[in-house]
């Protein structure tokens, strides 16, 4: 039998940038490319392959348009990327539950 890690996160959401978009999408029903960057402080580049990974992963939809003549990117959460969220914070809350209980209230 194999030996499984029973300590197992979403590993989309161990990435800290892909984490926080989906905190942020969950935060707002729809943001656009700029809004992401300039609250997360990212890259136009790193911004771009998380949010590609996300979509890909089904935990997002991106809507691409123009505006004025100029491309207009926005995302919105979707329920699956919803509940992948809040299935990863759940998680992380057992685990401190865990700690605290093992080593008494430490964090």
């Amino acid at each position: 039998m194999k030996n499984e890690n029973k300590y197992k996160l979403d590993e989309l959401l161990t990435n800290e940038l892909r984490f926080f978009i989906l905190t942020v999408l969950a935060m707002y029903e729809e943001v656009d490319f700029n809004f992401l960057k300039s609250e997360l402080n990212a890259t136009d580049g790193n911004l771009s392959v998380q949010i590609r990974k996300l979509e890909e992963a089904g935990y997002i939809e991106v809507k691409k348009q123009f505006v004025n003549r100029k491309p207009k990117s926005s995302y919105r959460i979707t329920k699956s990327g919803l509940d992948a969220l809040k299935n990863h914070l759940e998680y992380m809350e057992s685990i401190k539950k865990l700690v605290e209980k093992e080593r008494g209230n430490c964090i």
